[in-house]
């Protein structure tokens, strides 16, 4: 009878087996796992102690973590082929030696020999946790509705990519990579801008701008001509000499009150086009100042890290302000098609708590930095 001690660790291999199917919808041998398992981790000691490597306490790779490296490794080498082959690949005394051996060194390598940043903060810290939060909640309520309405479900997933792109840039700062977060927040307020657009101007802009899109797509398009004699049409009719210019930014051409504006308080592009139409210009000072450091030069190497960190911290928060004002109005507006409409009916009051408790960390940050 096996001791408490390998029961936990069959508990926690099945456990951990069980997410990583779940997370990939992918299944794998179970039997097959458990032998290189095994095998990992006697190799995983011979190559620490090939290198010389002292582990400190708590620094050995965890069983989770082994699980893991063998699992994508095997999903990356055998998820491309039929049945027949990954059974016959699991069979291979040379494949199973080849991933025995490199998920051991790849295993030593990353989690040993890799430099460790100093982060500002970390995935556990309140604020990065908040934002988690609010994020994975709006995330389970957009996931609630059901169509077949264009509109409703494009803007469904517009909402989610931002949803995703803010864990992504706070994913970054809790990693110590707050520089990567500023250029990725950056992308972030664009799209913030096409959200408020596309919200708040008008019914049918969406399926204008769904439109215009295709512009993007027009090389080895089998329609490439016939949508190059439209873009030169629409050019024309709307007075637009930089074709380039129309492609990125012409479907504001349909926002009311742009065309009269063209060329005097609108031009087609970010900052007196997008930005200022979406009513965001006050904030176009951070969006340079993200725009500095796209390109390496003196900002990313003279400029504290902290610095960045809280930068990215509050220009998170407004963007997140406003990408879950618009998602209260789509809520609301289509309610009847969520297969969780009381959720729907309480999303403005949950997330509005979950803010504040952004809001509030905030203020705990800006004391912080304020003393340095």
């Amino acid at each position: 009878m096996p001791n408490i001690i390998d029961q936990m660790e069959e508990h926690i291999f099945a456990a951990q087996l069980a997410r990583l199917s779940r997370i990939t919808g992918r299944n794998a041998d179970t039997a097959f796992i458990q032998q290189m398992y095994r095998r990992v981790k006697e190799q995983y000691v011979k190559e620490l102690k090939k290198r010389k490597i002292q582990l400190r306490a708590l620094d050995g790779a965890r069983l989770d973590e082994i699980v893991s490296y063998i699992f994508y490794y095997h999903l990356f080498h055998t998820s491309h082929l039929p049945p027949e082959l990954v059974k016959k690949a699991e069979g291979d005394e040379n494949y199973r030696t080849m991933l025995v051996r490199d998920v051991a060194v790849y295993i030593v390598i990353n989690e040993h020999l890799n430099v460790e940043k100093i982060s500002n903060t970390s995935e556990y810290s309140p604020e990065i946790a908040a934002y988690n939060m609010a994020c994975s909640y709006s995330l389970y309520i957009l996931g609630s509705f059901r169509g077949a309405d264009r509109r409703m479900n494009g803007i469904n997933n517009l909402f989610k990519k931002s949803m995703v792109t803010i864990k992504s840039v706070i994913h970054l700062l809790a990693a110590g990579n707050s520089c990567d977060a500023v250029i990725l927040w950056r992308h972030l307020h664009e799209l913030e801008c096409v959200l408020i657009v596309l919200c708040t101007k008008g019914e049918g802009l969406f399926f204008r701008y769904i439109k215009h899109m295709e512009y993007f797509d027009m090389e080895g398009n089998p329609h490439a001509e016939e949508l190059q004699q439209r873009l030169s049409e629409e050019c024309k009719a709307f007075g637009v000499k930089e074709r380039n210019a129309f492609i990125n930014y012409g479907w504001l051409e349909y926002v009311d009150g742009f065309r009269e504006g063209f060329g005097k308080e609108y031009r087609l592009n970010f900052k007196d086009g997008l930005q200022k139409i979406a009513g965001q210009s006050a904030r176009h000072a951070a969006y340079a100042s993200a725009s500095k450091i796209l390109h390496p030069s003196a900002w990313v190497v003279t400029i504290r890290d902290d610095k960045f960190y809280k930068f990215t911290v509050f220009e998170l928060f407004r963007s997140l302000v406003n990408i879950v004002t618009q998602i209260k109005g789509y809520a609301v507006r289509y309610r009847e098609f969520s297969v969780k409409p009381a959720e729907c009916d309480g999303y403005a009051r949950t997330i509005d708590g979950y803010l504040n408790m952004i809001a509030r960390n905030n203020k705990i940050i800006a004391a912080k930095y304020a003393v340095k």
